[in-house]
């Protein structure tokens, strides 16, 4: 796989991991793709 080449150096996925303290932080795309699935169909208008 490609993205094991980075290690963990680089960061992918819609939430964000603190190494540290364990701590999870839901990323903007994380909260689209939540709107997306509750209402079961994509945005009509999108902020750049």
């Amino acid at each position: 796989n490609f993205e094991w080449a980075f290690g963990f150096a680089k960061r992918f996925g819609i939430v964000w991991v603190d190494f540290e303290t364990q701590e999870r932080l839901i990323k903007a795309s994380g909260h689209l793709y939540r709107r997306i699935v509750r209402d079961n169909k994509l945005p009509k208008e999108q902020a750049a």
